[in-house]
C-alpha cells in the first residue's frame, strides 16, 4: 500500500470489501452527508503526518447514461450543488491522480437537483475537498456508480459498485 493513505468511507457498508482483500490499508469512516464528513476529516487532520493523503471513497449515482452503473470513475470537480446560484462552490482534487475517468459531480442532500455538468450525484465530496484544501492535505475521490439519479432504492446495484469500488482503491493505493 501507498505509505501514508488513509481511505475514507461514508458508511461501513462501503469500507468492508476493502477492510477483507486489503486488511492493511488505513481506513476511516466519515460518515454521510457533508456535515459529518467535514468533521470526520477536520478530527484525522491532527493525526496527519506530511505527505500523507486522503482519499473519499464510495458509491454514487449517475445522472443518465453519463456514467455506467458498475463503474468506478474519478471525482475531478465537486459542486455544492444545491446552494442559489451565486453562492455555488466548486472544489478540486489536490494533487493525487487515480488513472480513473474524470468526471463532475454534484453534493447534494437530498435529490431532485439539476445535474447541469456533473456526471454524478453524492453527498460527501465538497465538504470533503474544501476542507482538505483548506488545510493543505493531498486528496482525491473516487467513486462507483450503484444507481441512476432517481432511482427506486429496489434497483440499486450497490454490490456490483463496491466491487468496482474495491478494485479500484486496490490499483490506486
Amino acid at each position: 500500500m501507498a505509505s501514508g493513505t488513509i481511505i475514507l468511507f461514508p458508511t461501513e457498508m462501503e469500507a468492508a470489501p476493502l477492510r477483507r482483500l486489503r486488511p492493511d490499508a488505513r481506513i476511516a469512516i466519515c460518515g454521510v452527508g457533508m456535515a459529518a464528513c467535514a468533521a470526520a476529516v477536520a478530527a484525522l487532520l491532527p493525526q496527519l503526518d506530511c505527505g500523507q493523503r486522503l482519499i473519499l471513497a464510495g458509491i454514487a449515482g449517475a445522472y443518465g447514461e453519463r456514467a455506467a452503473v458498475g463503474e468506478a470513475v474519478e471525482v475531478v470537480c465537486e459542486r455544492t450543488a444545491e446552494l442559489p446560484g451565486r453562492f455555488v462552490g466548486e472544489y478540486r482534487p489536490t494533487g493525487v491522480a487515480t488513472g480513473l475517468r474524470g468526471v463532475a459531480s454534484n453534493t447534494v442532500h437530498g435529490h431532485g437537483c439539476e445535474a447541469g455538468e456533473a456526471s454524478i450525484e453524492n453527498m460527501e465530496g465538497a465538504a470533503f475537498f474544501a476542507v482538505c484544501r483548506a488545510a493543505g492535505v493531498c486528496c482525491a475521490e473516487i467513486r462507483a456508480v450503484s444507481n441512476r439519479v432517481g432511482d427506486d432504492f429496489s434497483l440499486w446495484r450497490i454490490d456490483e459498485a463496491l466491487a468496482a469500488l474495491t478494485a479500484a482503491l486496490a490499483d490506486t493505493i
